[in-house]
């Protein structure tokens, strides 16, 4: 428990990185933002009216600001350290933010608000930085992955082929799968239709709130559908023999962008035609209010 430390690692688009916690150059004295996050609340009131009447909230963007001291008596060493922090932390770059406590890791999507503000000081180099997070959510590294209906393998090494012969692979015979969501708050999903054979119409249904998505289409052996669902990352893509083209000309009128809400949630897949032909996943992240 003696070796762990907090430390949060910025990482630009173009890959560098910058580093800080109590053990590094760029030590930090302070960190604002990390877990507080503004509802803002939306309401009415009206003539003769006691108090308002609440229409609605949202969680606005979130503020970081880090504040620290470059650990570096040498004038011309710290000068270079002054130099690769502006560099790095260009507020030009989309970059991420990562917190790290032992194995505990999160991530947030972050931009610079304002470029490093130094101020000198008795021995060290101080600096100021704050950061904007657009979407206020943590989250963590890898998306979480469910399928609702794959083939599984049969097979395993080494092999003894019995006289009546041996499964192969076999698939999966529920329709219906539970996407828990563990975050704080709705996320949005992002579904694989893979074609093994000519499907009809592919389409997820929420079994709770009986909203779907469907495509109106026959899929051809080896199509992808892809629909993402996540505020500001809407999309419906269709990848066949290698290209990549918008899809969103086959999307169902009467389709829902599904969300996950927190806790359970049961979605059962479904076509028009040949059904068995037919493999589904749903990715998604927990997305946190603080860490």
């Amino acid at each position: 428990m003696s070796g762990k430390i907090e430390k949060l690692t910025y990482v630009n688009e173009r890959g560098e990185s910058i580093t800080f916690s109590h053990a590094s150059v760029y030590h930090t004295n302070e960190v604002n933002g990390l877990s507080d996050v503004r509802n803002a609340i939306y309401s009415i009131n009206s003539m003769g009216q006691d108090g308002d009447t609440y229409l609605g909230n949202r969680i606005e963007s979130r503020e970081i600001e880090i504040v620290g001291s470059i650990r570096e008596r040498n004038k011309d060493r710290m000068r270079e350290y002054r130099r690769k922090l502006t560099h790095i932390m260009n507020p030009q770059y989309s970059a991420k933010l990562i917190y790290e406590y032992g194995d505990f890791k999160r991530y947030i999507d972050c931009k610079v608000d304002n470029a490093p503000v130094f101020s000198r000081k008795a021995i060290f180099q101080d600096f100021t930085i704050q950061l904007l997070c657009l979407n206020p959510f943590w989250r963590e590294e890898n998306e979480i992955r469910e399928d609702i209906a794959t083939w599984v393998g049969g097979l395993s090494f080494p092999v003894q082929i019995p006289s009546t012969g041996w499964e192969i692979g076999y698939r999966q015979p529920s329709l219906i799968v539970n996407v828990y969501n563990g975050g704080d708050v709705k996320a949005g999903i992002r579904i694989d239709f893979r074609a093994i054979g000519e499907v009809t119409n592919p389409s997820l249904l929420n079994v709770d709130t009986q909203e779907f998505i469907k495509l109106n289409m026959t899929m051809e052996a080896g199509d992808i559908l892809t629909v993402s669902t996540g505020y500001g990352e809407k999309s419906v893509t269709l990848k066949r023999g290698g290209q990549i083209i918008d899809a969103f000309r086959y999307l169902d009128v009467d389709s829902s962008y599904l969300q996950l809400e927190v806790g359970d949630n049961l979605f059962r897949y479904s076509a028009d035609n040949n059904l068995e032909n037919l493999e589904v996943s749903i990715y998604h992240n927990n997305f946190y209010l603080g860490v």
